[in-house]
């Protein structure tokens, strides 16, 4: 689809200055390129934002420049002492008396695409005291006889909502609390609901735009779990080799050093691409938590391979030992059914054993090793060439894969949750208490971990059916975590 939505309504973003238009309109629209800035009277001509879904237009927002001389307005308007019928058009003659000198600047500004149609979303700051000074400018917004919503936003810590309620109340339609650096999705959903009531000929394009940003966020999420899956499909089968510049040569080791580094740093850029492209499908361009100093970061944005995160994320070393002591004994349970049950379970118990062992074994070692290459290929290599070949991967820590997930899932988390308006300020950063994996069942930690295995043991060539069983993991882990409530700040 690519015609916009017939009768897309348009909304006229109005109040005084610095009292967070340009912030709610930048969570409206999911823009972070809307002007926001603590100086007074940045916006000082109206901006247009549509709100799109595949090159759709949907409805359009209007950033709008903040009442300067209302008294002085209001006074104008009410010379003529016209009837209730005739103060819209005593509004446009305002305007057009007016039109290229001096006087009224930013009301003929504002007023202009009122007249011309949008609707009015009225912004207060909530966390300031109400003054009556308010009411010219109110009152003038009720002469243009639009519909009009009030919003009441919250920028700094005090609390006058209920004053505010109580004055708006007199003027406007629907009066709605609204922070715009914390609205979700459902909220954005919630307030276009209450503007398809207030106009008829909104109902059915607003009805629309609700279906479509509902289908769009369906959509982004079967994305999101494609992009995870692929992030850990080739986190879990990447492989690196090199060869030093002899067998014995003194360069061994630092050749192996160098091999070492590279692998985890093309780990590390690897899970940085899969963050953008999480971002760039919430269309956050300007989100980065990287220039905090490492300890001010959250533990998703902390490195990969920092002890800290390991010891927050993915499982705790009970869990792995379980895990992989199960997964042991089902291998030799196969043994022992091969035999005939001769074994009498014994290999089922060497298989938990076994699995366990190799469990603690990795335990210690969030960095993968390398090693001598082996098979044909290495030794054909070492008839032509000097130098030792050495391999390393795929990553074979048990909890690397976890780890991995835990950290993608919460960064799509946070993603998700973060109102476009934040992108400018500085803001809170999301606390994480513990990890997801560690709080599944056995039963999702078991069909997870077969997958990973998988993953490692087909790393070449990894089967489709693995891929996409895969995928399925992750959009249930996803949905999960969209039911669970939001963390706090840390």
């Amino acid at each position: 689809m690519s015609d916009d939505i017939r009768g897309a309504p348009e909304f006229a973003v109005v109040g005084r200055v610095n009292k967070g238009k340009s912030s709610i309109i930048s969570t409206l629209a999911e823009d972070d390129a809307v002007a926001i800035s603590p100086i007074p009277g940045t916006t000082r001509t109206c901006g247009r934002f549509p709100v799109k879904v595949d090159d759709r237009v949907l409805f359009t927002l209007i950033d709008t420049p903040g009442f300067e001389q209302a008294t002085r307005a209001l006074a104008w308007l009410e010379e003529s002492r016209p009837a209730p019928h005739e103060r819209p058009a005593r509004v446009a003659a305002l305007v057009q008396a007016h039109a290229g000198g001096q006087e009224f600047v930013e009301e003929r500004e504002l007023l202009t695409p009122i007249l011309a149609g949008a609707g009015i979303l009225y912004v207060v700051d909530g966390t300031r005291p109400y003054r009556q000074n308010y009411e010219a400018e109110m009152e003038i917004l009720r002469w243009t006889g639009r519909p009009r919503l009030a919003l009441i936003n919250r920028i700094g810590e005090g609390d006058h909502a209920a004053d505010w309620r109580r004055a708006l109340e007199q003027y406007f339609s629907v009066v709605r609390d609204f922070d715009a650096h914390t609205a979700s999705f459902e909220e954005r959903i919630r307030l276009l609901t209450t503007f398809r009531e207030l106009h008829e000929g909104w109902r059915a394009p607003l009805g629309e735009a609700i279906e479509a940003l509902g289908r769009e966020r369906t959509r982004r999420e079967a994305e999101v779990a494609d992009s995870i899956t692929r992030l850990l499909k080739d986190e879990l089968t990447y492989t690196l080799e090199a060869r030093s510049s002899g067998e014995q040569a003194p360069g061994a080791g630092a050749e192996r050093e160098r091999l070492e580094a590279a692998f985890h740093d093309w780990l590390r850029t690897r899970e940085r691409q899969g963050r953008r492209e999480v971002e760039q499908l919430y269309r956050h361009t300007r989100v980065s938590w990287e220039d905090a100093a490492e300890l001010d970061r959250p533990q998703i944005d902390r490195d990969l391979f920092a002890e800290g995160t390991w010891d927050l994320l993915g499982l705790g070393p009970a869990q792995l030992l379980a895990l992989y002591a199960v997964s042991g004994a089902i291998t030799g349970g196969v043994v022992d059914a091969f035999v005939g049950g001769v074994s009498f379970g014994a290999g089922a118990a060497l298989g938990a054993l076994t699995g366990a062992g190799a469990a603690a074994l990795h335990l210690r070692h969030r960095f993968a090793r390398a090693t001598s290459a082996g098979g044909l290929l290495s030794q054909l290599r070492r008839t032509f060439a000097a130098g030792a070949a050495y391999r390393i991967g795929p990553h074979v820590h048990p909890n690397f894969p976890f780890v991995l997930l835990d950290r993608a899932l919460l960064h799509w988390d946070s993603v998700r949750r973060r109102a476009h308006a934040r992108n400018a300020v500085e803001t809170d950063l999301p606390r994480i208490e513990s990890g997801l994996s560690a709080q599944l069942d056995r039963g999702q930690r078991a069909a997870l971990h077969a997958v990973f295995h998988d993953l490692r043991k087909h790393h070449a060539d990894v089967p489709h059916a693995v891929q996409k069983e895969l995928c399925t993991l992750v959009a249930a882990r996803m949905s999960d975590l969209r039911l669970a409530p939001a963390k706090g700040p840390a």
